[in-house]
């Protein structure tokens, strides 16, 4: 189906991106085994589940090494053609740098659709599995020696769920028994003045039916012009079937944006604005990063193939240096925009698409210049 040109160079390219792929993949196993290895042992983890662990994790290795890969192997693959002076018999048949690379650019453009997807389903699950059996090893080990109630606990957790009128507090929740202590919610009206206080020992959230059961508590009624209390009756076990609010949910605002996945940030994106929550600001722009990123496996096949096949006019080395600093730059312009956008500088998705804009138009200059 393909000329026997596009042939030649799509499997030279494949060959060595293989080859740099699985070194990337190699590289950032012993970088993570370094760093987990010795967790997992003290957590007791068999070689059954060191061995899960790793293959659970391995996917969100994809993010850094294929782009990297990419550069690398377009770099090399092409540099090859020209030392074996194969560039040059192509170019002598009448063929343009356009054409004789047409394949590189499909595969680039293939890739970038691909992390995308990859970004959206199995990276975040990747990401989400490994943490999870990790936290579950190191909770089970501390149960062994401290007892369950004591595993997993999160002090003060409070969650404003201003859509909903409602604000809790948790004095504490183990998530290793997905159970809050000491738990409070206030339902407000429209004016969040407060008419309804649920108080409990404890209480758990049903997934199955997204309600809570509270346990050995008070149900409280208050009138909202002036907060008086108007009734309140104890209970041993209240179904609430109109509190929805997501455990799960009011412990990722407590985490990083940087250690979320793609579907966390989303979820958290979602079911807040930023009047709602300044903090708001810096997973909007690590959900639109992340969703620029994919845009990367394509931009280093630009940078890649014009510095490749004019370096070499000179020395070969000229070129992959110019590249690779062309490549830095770009990682440089994403790290300086992103912190402006969660700054509130620039908008989140000003920040995370500029450099990726920037860098299209540049690699559309730079190809246009290769004769």
């Amino acid at each position: 189906m393909f000329p026997v040109v596009d042939r030649y160079v799509l499997f030279e390219w494949l060959k060595i991106f293989g080859l740099v792929l699985g070194a990337m993949f190699g590289l950032q196993l012993i970088v993570e085994v370094q760093d987990s290895f010795s967790d997992l042992l003290y957590y007791n983890a068999d070689l059954g589940e060191i061995i899960f662990y790793y293959l659970v994790l391995a996917p969100s290795f994809l993010t850094i090494s294929l782009p990297a890969a990419i550069l690398v192997s377009i770099l090399y693959a092409l540099g090859l053609l020209h030392r074996n002076n194969e560039f040059l018999a192509f170019r002598t048949s009448g063929m343009s740098v356009s054409r004789i690379t047409r394949t590189l650019w499909f595969a680039g453009i293939g890739l970038s659709v691909g992390l995308w997807y990859l970004n959206a389903s199995l990276i975040p699950w990747s990401v989400e599995a490994s943490r999870k059996l990790m936290d579950t090893l190191e909770w089970d080990q501390q149960a062994e020696t401290v007892g369950s109630e004591k595993v997993g606990l999160v002090y003060n957790l409070a969650f404003d769920n201003r859509k909903e009128n409602r604000m809790w507090f948790v004095n504490r929740f183990s998530e290793y028994k997905q159970m809050g202590f000491g738990i409070t919610v206030s339902m407000m009206d429209e004016d969040r003045h407060e008419v309804r206080r649920i108080s409990a020992e404890t209480g758990f959230f049903r997934e199955d039916q997204s309600d809570w059961i509270f346990l050995n508590g008070r149900d409280s009624r208050y009138a909202a012009a002036d907060a008086e209390l108007i009734r309140t009756l104890p209970f041993e076990k209240l179904e609430a079937k109109e509190l929805d609010d997501d455990p799960s949910l009011m412990l990722l605002l407590g985490e990083r944006p940087k250690d979320l996945s793609f579907l966390e940030l989303k979820m958290i994106t979602e079911n807040f604005t930023l009047d709602e929550n300044p903090k708001l600001l810096e997973y909007l722009v690590r959900l639109q990063a992340l969703m620029a990123g994919a845009a990367s496996c394509l931009i280093v096949t630009g940078l890649a193939i014009p510095f490749a096949v004019s370096g070499v006019r000179v020395n070969p080395a000229v070129g992959v240096s110019k590249s690779l600093a062309l490549f830095f730059v770009y990682y440089i312009m994403t790290s300086v925009l992103n912190s402006l956008g969660k700054q509130g500088v620039l908008l989140p998705e000003v920040a995370a698409w500029t450099p990726n804009i920037f860098m299209i138009i540049l690699t559309y200059v730079l190809v246009r210049r290769v004769r």
